[in-house]
């Protein structure tokens, strides 16, 4: 196996024989990443961002290049930043999460529940994020507690697994959390696993509405009005949650399911990245537009897909709005409770019936899922189908980030006399 050194010579978004999709992240990111920063002077870990987005899968990073031996034809794949918010990139780590989703299942069917916060709320929380991620998780997962553990509905302890999502489908900043529900939960006292009293519901809608909003305020009030504050705002807790009472809360519940690997495959998509890729996103650097494509759910018809819709925005806009979903350091998107959660099933599971035991299933490392996805699809040349390919190693070049970053040398000192540019008098020479 050779090695070559990554040069300049391709271009910024991929080589013109790349088999990836044009990168227009990467791309906007690159022409548009320092004047950004120079603009709004974001936090140390937005910079950090950006630099490993424009970054990411690029000669920066260095890579593989494949050469056909039958037609001659060079594929090049450059590697990825690792970033956990990268939109690019993050692939097989999604994969992982999926098969450790997977182990916690339980072999009943399940019920996808999502929790929404009013957007009247969305100042406090971008204020507080992590206080409100933190009270939003603890919210849902109490409601769910709650409804499961009174005998009219079913009776018993459920698992739960919780996803956050910041964004829409059109990156506006739209706070709710996915959540998968066993349908049916664990009764401690007799030893049995206790089925809903209704077929497609866990409990009324108008009992998960109203608990999940009467929870949140309840500890949002304790938060706000403690000695040691954890949230703070400028408006007292009247002010933020006037009108909020009387509202109806948006928690939407699906029918329960046997199958998962959809859900599963949704709530993975997005679990270590922002909610944008590269096919819903389009960029055109002369004409400074960024375009993204959208789900528009206030069109849809009841029974059909939604349509689909663009959004058109400035370079500077679109950054901003993938950039506002960057969670704050060292929160968990993912959370796991009841049964779900390690613990309690390690407490619970001598005691809980065969049918409903998890399956002897393990996580797939990074080489077993690298090996199914070579057998069922084989790396082949796009031009003339050859599966004779040659691999060259690609060494990263940190000299190829200034053919976006110009220069950056450091400003000129001002002249403390200013120099006169006039003629001289004929006397004077």
């Amino acid at each position: 196996m050779s090695v070559l050194s990554a040069t300049g010579q391709a271009s910024i978004s991929g080589d013109e024989h790349s088999l990836r999709p044009p990168n227009s992240i990467g791309q906007l990111f690159r022409d548009w990443g320092e004047i950004y920063i120079d603009t709004f002077c974001p936090d140390l870990r937005t910079i950090k961002l950006i630099r490993a987005v424009r970054a990411c899968r690029t000669p920066t990073l260095g890579g593989q290049c494949y050469e056909c031996k039958d037609c001659g034809g060079k594929h090049y794949h450059y590697f990825s930043c690792g970033h956990s918010h990268c939109p690019i990139c993050q692939g097989i780590k999604r994969m992982q999460w999926q098969d450790r989703l997977g182990v916690r299942m339980l072999p009943v069917p399940y019920a996808h529940i999502t929790f929404t916060v009013p957007h009247e709320l969305n100042g406090l929380i971008r204020k507080n994020p992590a206080p409100m991620f933190n009270l939003l998780f603890q919210s849902a997962w109490q409601t769910i507690r709650k409804v499961c553990a009174d005998e009219s509905n079913v009776g018993g302890l459920p698992g739960m697994t919780a996803v956050l999502h910041t964004w829409g489908s059109d990156l506006k900043y739209h706070v709710h959390l996915h959540c998968l529900v066993t349908f049916g939960g664990y009764d401690r006292q007799s030893g049995e696993w206790r089925w809903p009293k209704r077929k497609r519901k866990v409990a009324r809608f108008r009992k998960l509405r109203g608990g999940y909003r009467s929870i949140f305020l309840e500890q949002l009030e304790k938060e706000m009005e403690a000695k040691k504050r954890v949230i703070n705002y400028h408006e007292s807790y009247e002010m933020v949650t006037k009108g909020l009472t009387k509202k109806s809360w948006v928690v939407n519940h699906q029918h329960p399911t046997a199958d998962t690997k959809v859900i599963e495959e949704y709530l993975g998509r997005y679990i270590c990245r922002i909610g944008i890729t590269n096919k819903r996103l389009s960029y055109e650097k002369d004409g400074k537009n960024v375009s993204i494509a959208y789900n528009d759910y206030a069109r849809q018809v009841a029974g059909q897909p939604a349509p689909k819709a663009d959004r058109h925005l400035h370079p500077i806009e679109a950054m901003g709005q993938i950039l506002q979903h960057l969670l704050p350091h060292r929160l968990h998107r993912s959370r796991h409770y009841g049964l779900h959660a390690a613990n309690t099933y390690a407490s619970l599971a001598p005691q809980l019936p065969d049918k409903v035991k998890r399956e002897g299933a393990t996580v797939r490392t990074i080489i077993e899922i690298l090996r199914a996805m070579l057998e069922e699809e084989p790396y082949r040349c796009p031009y003339c189908e050859s599966d004779q390919l040659e691999k060259v190693e690609i060494l990263p070049n940190r000299d190829y980030s200034a053919l976006w970053l110009g220069s950056r040398a450091p400003p000129l000192r001002p002249m403390l006399v200013e120099p006169d540019f006039s003629e001289p008098e004929l006397d004077e020479i």
